[in-house]
C-alpha cells in the first residue's frame, strides 16, 4: 500500500504525531490495509483525517480497540484501506 510522503505530513500536521502498523487483508474484501495510531491510542478527528485522504481509492475505519481505564480509557486506532 502506497500514500505519499505530502499526505503523511498533512495527517501529522492536522492530526498529531502517530505510528504505522501493519494492516492486514481484510477478509472478505481482500483490501489492502495500514493501521495509523495517534498518541497513545487517544481518538482524532475523524472527519478531519477522512478528508485528508480524500480519494476515491482509500477509505478509513475508526477502530475502538479496547477500553483500559489503568490506560486512560478507549483505546483507538484507524485502519486505512487501498483498493475498492
Amino acid at each position: 500500500m502506497k500514500i505519499s510522503i505530502e499526505v503523511l505530513e498533512k495527517i501529522a500536521n492536522d492530526c498529531g504525531t502517530f505510528e504505522i502498523g501493519n494492516g492486514d487483508r481484510e477478509f472478505l474484501h481482500n483490501k489492502e490495509t495500514m493501521t495509523l495510531r495517534f498518541g497513545y491510542w487517544r481518538k482524532v478527528n475523524f472527519e478531519t483525517l477522512k478528508n485528508i485522504l480524500d480519494d476515491k481509492q482509500y477509505s478509513v475505519k475508526e477502530n475502538l480497540v479496547d477500553e483500559d481505564e489503568e490506560c486512560g480509557g478507549e483505546l483507538w486506532n484507524y485502519i486505512i484501506s487501498y483498493g475498492v
